[in-house]
């Protein structure tokens, strides 16, 4: 329309010119008009930057003018460009609502780059503008720790510990975590995931024993509120789908008190509940690792089954080195274990003669031997399954089992204490009738010839009333009422006066006389032998007719190797139903149990009377100072 109204006019002026160029009088002059020009728009938005919170489509509104008034359309360009749209009007908006925790912008940093055009069709203008998407706290995930301390025989350091995707492993856990050197470790997970937490490898530092993917351990109720422990009982309790701690401990002799996910028991060795829990679970991660070996599970795990016979165990023993509980588990282990008799007593005797020396120490024992136990031990019991095994050695390792352990296995934990040093002493009483005569165990050694028994490796202590360490010396001689102790005996023969304590060892002489340094006689027709083995003639079978407790270790049988307190026996048959007994402390003595009786190498005294290896046995004696 403009051009059209240009023409007319130009056209209508040159006529115009014409016609007054013939009229001869016209003087006017002439200024051409000059055509209008088109302005290019303008965006006029006073800022570039905008800050948009995330979750909403809306950016911003390109703004612009146009002098002429011109019709004006926007686009959009640059990095981000594809991520946005603008509308007729220049309203710029997210194509998809962004997300603060998860950046789709080309550099992810939640900036989006944008070029803005606007055009009247034949002129434009543009602008860099930045979009900067912030958080939305009310969507924000609140995240929680796990901080706890993984534990074996110890702590264990480089082990992977997650929570459970899949059961039993760590294998596409999304929250991990390794283990520093005192088995500690922190996880952050996202408010409220929880599960099973496990853990997989690590070694053990003390000993450097490398742990497989195999050997994990696992606590199924974690918590975000205090650091808790992952150790070998919370893993059998775990596979057994307990939360029932109270018996668990109850079963296993720990201290009411003591914590089971939360206490490290490795802290606190000189205490003697934390020191029980230690020691406890060294002896799971051995036994664990054993019957893994001896036996390939199908159904229920090893854990369960340890767990299973802890929770159902009977009666008041507690100890896991019981040779009872052990050939208990064996049996029931699985319908598809089926070992002879004869490896049966070999499996039962040997793990409960190696769990029984188990003890916890600052010398770090327990991790040794848990090594000993996981490397050595348990090849030793898959020969017993193979038929390979030797019996020289299984019997070293259930009755010698120090022993075998310093000459059998890689042992590097020093001298090993044993925490069963006391099953080889016996205790007598010992007081006096004035000077007249000593009383042992109630009997007269002036006036009967009371004779003590021993064997060297034996121990005897004199439990003496303070009459007699005062006015009555007792001293020990190679001479029957020596008093001029010319021949008395002293520490090179295993006697300890000042304790009353006799070691027998290859000096002690075959036949010792005790007796009063200052008064004649006391001790006149008693004496203490010297033997190889024992004659049950020699023993006294008529006073001590009775049901009696014998503290040793089984040398045969179904419960070869149960090491402690075995009762109800007898020294003579009592008929009818019965098994014998023999102990490896007591070669030569057959002892006998009637059927359904009493119990095989228990941790506690029980009321019976206790045996002593002696000529006389006399009604009403006091023995309760001899425990171990």
């Amino acid at each position: 329309m403009i051009t059209f109204n240009r023409v007319v006019l130009l056209v209508g002026l040159v006529s115009i010119t014409a016609c007054g160029g013939g009229g001869g009088g016209g003087g006017d002059s002439y200024t051409a008009p000059v055509a209008p020009t088109n302005n290019a728009p303008m965006i006029t938005n006073s800022t570039s930057n905008y800050s948009v919170v995330e979750n909403q489509t809306s950016a911003f509104t390109i703004t612009a003018t146009d002098a002429d008034g011109d019709t004006l359309t926007y686009s959009i360009g640059g990095t981000d460009a594809s991520l946005f749209s603008v509308s007729s009007s220049g309203v710029v908006t997210f194509n998809t609502a962004p997300d603060y925790e998860n950046p789709s912008d080309a550099d992810a940093n939640n900036v989006y780059d944008l070029m803005a055009s606007v055009s009247d069709g034949s002129l434009s203008d543009s602008k860099d503008f930045m979009v900067t998407v912030t958080n939305d706290t009310s969507d924000d995930v609140t995240t929680e720790g796990y901080d706890g301390t993984y534990l074996g025989a110890g702590p264990i350091q480089g082990a992977t510990v997650c929570i459970e995707v899949t059961a039993g492993t760590c294998a596409g856990a999304q929250y991990t975590a390794t283990t520093t050197t005192d088995g500690s470790f922190s996880i952050t997970v996202d408010s409220g995931v929880t599960g099973v937490l496990r853990g997989e490898g690590g070694f053990d530092p003390v000993t450097n024993l490398q742990l497989s993917s195999n050997s994990s351990f696992a606590l199924g109720q974690p918590v975000t509120d205090q650091n808790f422990v992952v150790t070998p009982l919370s893993t059998i309790m775990n596979e057994f789908n307990s939360s029932d701690y109270e018996t668990f401990k109850t079963k296993l002799g720990l201290d009411s008190n003591y914590m089971i996910r939360y206490n490290n028991p490795f802290t606190g060795l000189d205490t003697a509940s934390l020191n029980k829990a230690a020691v406890v679970n060294t002896q799971i991660l051995v036994m664990h690792e054993v019957i893994n070996a001896i036996h390939t599970f199908s159904g229920d795990s090893a854990a369960n089954k340890i767990a299973s016979a802890i929770y159902n165990r009977s009666g008041n023993e507690t100890s896991l080195g019981d040779t009872t509980f052990m050939k208990d588990m064996l049996t029931n282990l699985d319908s598809d274990f089926s070992p002879t008799s004869d490896q049966l007593v070999d499996l039962s005797a040997g793990i409960s003669a190696f769990m029984q020396k188990i003890n916890a120490n600052s010398s770090d024992s327990h991790a040794h031997f848990a090594k000993a136990g996981v490397s050595e031990l348990k090849d030793l019991m898959v020969s017993v399954m193979n038929d390979t095994s030797s019996n020289t050695e299984i019997d070293k390792l259930v009755f010698n089992t120090i022993n075998w352990i310093n000459e059998n296995t890689s042992w590097d934990g020093g001298s090993i204490s044993d925490n069963e040093e006391d099953i080889n002493t016996t205790t007598y009483s010992l007081s006096n009738n004035g000077s007249t005569n000593y009383i042992v165990d109630n009997v007269n050694t002036r006036d009967t010839e009371f004779i003590i028994y021993v064997r060297e490796g034996d121990t005897i202590k004199f439990e003496a009333t303070s009459s007699v360490t005062s006015a009555h010396p007792f001293l020990m001689s190679t001479e029957a009422n020596d008093m001029d102790s010319s021949n008395d005996i002293g520490a090179m023969e295993g006697w300890n006066k000042d304790s009353l304590t006799l070691t027998v060892n290859s000096n002690t002489p075959d036949t010792i006389y005790p007796h009063c340094q200052f008064h004649n006689g006391m001790y006149a027709n008693s004496k203490i032998v010297k033997v190889a083995q024992f004659d049950q003639n020699l023993i006294d079978v008529d006073s001590s007719s009775s049901a009696l407790q014998v503290k040793g270790t089984v040398a045969s049988g179904p419960f070869k190797g149960a090491s402690g307190y075995t009762y109800k026996v007898y020294l003579t048959s009592q008929g009818g139903s019965e098994h014998t007994h023999t102990f490896h402390e007591y070669p030569g003595l057959t002892f006998y149990m009637p059927g359904g009786q009493g119990y095989h190498g228990a941790e506690s005294v029980s009321s019976d009377q206790k045996f002593k290896p002696k000529s006389h046995y006399v009604a009403g004696s006091d023995d309760s100072n001899d425990s171990y």
